[in-house]
């Protein structure tokens, strides 16, 4: 059994302004669940400075880890390399942005007790008109293809039990489909409302056509393996 109840892992792309503010903010919720846990960030090729930091405020906190790829490899690749050096029995992943709260964190993990994998569905949304249609947009045609439920699948707060997400093979672009791909792994997924805040600095790295076009493809490629996954179970 690990000897860590918890992984928070993060994947960072040009967040100089947000890291500190970042790691601020979610070691005091960690602390307050009264279990061992590490911080875990991918800086994914970061540009503007954010590796330095990192490595700075690593090294004044033990808790904190940082995982440095030699170019910029894309969310999927991030959270793929967090998930295989995560150490902790319950894996949450947040966005670098702080528009998601990490005083949610607490309210999601009892539901593991019930289910595999808990994703959030984020309420009152703090982004452009245009962004929230897009998004909303690509997910109703995700949902439509996958023939799935999920309301927002482009939630970064998500709580997993890490011998599950372990399971899933990560591919570029799997990071929209983790709900439905543990489902395919035979894995139980639940979904809750939490709460959207203002970008703290920065901005978006949100793209619109480029993602829409992969995102199609990729949705097509999932209904494919839904179609072709095979299920089976021993007599006696």
């Amino acid at each position: 059994m690990s000897e860590l109840a918890y992984s928070v892992v993060v994947p960072v792309h040009n967040e100089r302004e947000n890291v500190k503010p970042l790691v601020e903010a979610v070691l005091p919720v960690m602390e307050s669940l009264g279990k061992p846990f590490e911080l875990l960030l991918v800086d994914d090729g970061s540009t503007d400075g954010s590796s330095e930091l990192l490595d700075q405020l690593a090294a004044e906190e033990p808790r904190l880890l940082v995982l440095h790829f030699e170019k910029n490899c894309g969310q999927s690749a991030a959270l793929a390399a967090g998930f295989a050096h995560a150490r902790g029995e319950v894996i949450i992943t947040l966005d670098a942005d702080l528009q998601n709260d990490p005083q949610d964190i607490p309210a999601l993990l009892p539901l593991l007790s019930q289910y595999d994998a808990v994703v959030g569905i984020r309420q009152v949304r703090h982004d452009s008109a245009w962004k929230r249609f897009s998004s909303r947009f690509a997910n109703a045609v995700r949902n439509w293809l996958t023939r799935e439920n999920i309301k927002d699948t482009g939630c970064p707060l998500k709580v997993f039990r890490a011998e599950a997400i372990k399971k899933v093979r990560m591919w570029n672009g799997a990071h929209r489909f983790l709900p439905t791909l543990l489902k395919l792994e035979g894995f139980t997924v639940t979904q809750v409302p939490v709460r959207h805040r203002p970008r703290h600095a920065g901005r978006s790295h949100y793209g619109t056509w480029d993602r829409a076009f992969r995102g199609l493809r990729d949705a097509l490629g999932v209904r494919w393996l839904q179609d072709r996954a095979i299920s089976w179970r021993i007599k006696g």
